[in-house]
C-alpha cells in the first residue's frame, strides 16, 4: 500500500515519510495541495493520504474535496479514491467561530477516515494503516480496488448516531437494512 504525505513543512513531511516507511508501507510526499492532486492525476497506486490541515493555498479539507471530484482509472477501469487521514497540530476549542474547529469538523462529516493531533502517536498511526491495508482489496481480475475501509467508518458513525439520539426506531430500521445485506452478501459467498 502506497501513502501519500502532504504538508508544507518540508521537515514535517519528511518525517512522516520516514515513519510510514518505517510501519512498512511506501510513502511519496507533497509539499502543497495542488501537487497532491498532480500525483493522484498520475499515480494509481496511492490508497491513503496522510493531509496537514493547515496549509497554504489548498487546506487538507479542500485536498480531500478535490481529490474526490477526480476520476482515476488504470487499465481495467476506474481506481477507487484513496483514503484520507487529516493530521493536524492545532487543539481547535470547542468553539463554534473557531476556524479550525469549523475545519475538523467539517472533515469529519465529509468522510475522512481519521482525524489525528500532532506530533502523531506512532503506534496509533500503525494500527491505523494496518487496519485500512487490510481493507483495500485488489480483486483477482486486475487491478480494481475496493475500499471497504470508508462504508465500515460510516457505518460505526451512523450506529454512534442513533445510539446518541436514543431512537430506537431508527435502530431497528438500520439493524432490518444491515441482515438484509448481510443476508445478500452470505447468497454470494454460497454460489461462488
Amino acid at each position: 500500500m502506497k501513502v501519500l504525505i502532504v504538508d508544507d513543512i518540508g521537515y514535517s513531511c519528511h518525517y512522516y515519510a520516514r515513519l510510514v516507511e518505517k510501519i512498512g508501507f511506501a510513502a511519496i510526499t507533497a509539499s502543497s495541495g495542488y501537487e497532491a492532486i498532480k500525483l493522484l492525476q498520475t499515480d494509481n497506486e496511492i490508497h491513503v493520504v496522510l493531509t496537514d490541515l493547515i496549509m497554504s493555498g489548498m487546506d487538507g479539507v479542500d485536498l480531500f474535496q478535490q481529490a474526490q471530484q477526480l476520476e482515476r482509472y488504470s487499465d481495467s477501469g476506474a481506481v477507487a479514491h484513496p483514503q484520507f487521514i487529516l493530521m493536524t497540530a492545532v487543539r481547535p476549542v470547542k468553539n463554534p467561530q473557531d476556524k479550525n474547529f469549523q475545519r475538523i469538523k467539517l472533515a469529519n462529516e465529509l468522510g475522512f477516515s481519521k482525524i489525528m493531533f500532532k506530533p502523531l502517536d506512532q503506534n496509533e498511526l500503525k494500527q491505523e494503516l494496518n487496519d485500512m491495508s487490510l481493507n483495500v482489496i485488489h480483486s483477482t481480475e486486475g487491478e480494481t480496488v475496493l475500499d471497504l475501509y470508508s462504508p465500515t467508518q460510516k457505518v460505526r458513525q451512523s450506529v454512534r448516531e442513533i445510539v446518541e439520539a436514543d431512537n430506537k426506531e431508527a435502530a431497528s430500521e438500520f439493524l432490518k437494512i444491515l441482515l438484509e445485506e448481510i443476508a445478500n452478501l452470505k447468497k454470494y459467498l454460497k454460489t461462488s
